[in-house]
């Protein structure tokens, strides 16, 4: 739940700034705008928030999810994981260009990797509990997705998404 609210809160407070500051509504700024409030809050807050309940509520995210063989104990080192994108996403306010990459290309390998990781679980072990199988698979696919598509519009109209040496 708290993603979806992360991602509608990033649209919104996208489309805010873009109307605001209607000076510069060259494609590439509006992109741009659209992938740093992507990045900060889809990606960053959501995943900071993730960490908390990895850590403060292990066992019973685990249940959610329908890991039901332990304590939860795993759910530390996932939360790293969730802390490390999240706090590399709100950085992302300060820093440009292959910095954003850097983020995308980790936040792929860990949301594709727990999106197969659920995949896994469902097909073996039949677990269709909706933490398995419900909103954290799509949006494991959906925030790397979109965060990659919008990189890729900004670079290709020389945006933010280009280090400054590489703009022409």
């Amino acid at each position: 739940m708290t993603t979806v609210i992360a991602v509608a809160l990033a649209l919104i407070v996208a489309a805010i700034q873009v109307r605001r500051h209607r000076t510069d509504t060259r494609p590439a700024a509006v992109i741009d705008t659209y992938l740093v409030w992507w990045l900060v809050l889809a990606i960053g807050l959501s995943s900071v928030v993730g960490a908390a309940f990895h850590v403060f509520d292990g066992p019973a995210i685990a249940e959610m999810i329908g890991y039901t063989r332990g304590d939860g104990g795993f759910q530390f080192e996932n939360a790293m994981g969730d802390l490390a994108i999240g706090v590399t996403g709100v950085l992302r306010f300060w820093f440009r260009g292959y910095f954003w990459l850097a983020l995308l290309t980790v936040t792929t390998i860990q949301y594709f990797g727990d999106a197969a990781g659920h995949v896994y679980f469902w097909i073996a072990e039949d677990n269709t509990k909706s933490g398995n199988i419900g909103a954290p698979q799509w949006f494991d696919i959906i925030l790397p997705v979109v965060g990659f598509t919008l990189y890729a519009l900004s670079y290709r109209r020389g945006g933010d998404a280009r280090p400054v040496g590489a703009r022409t």
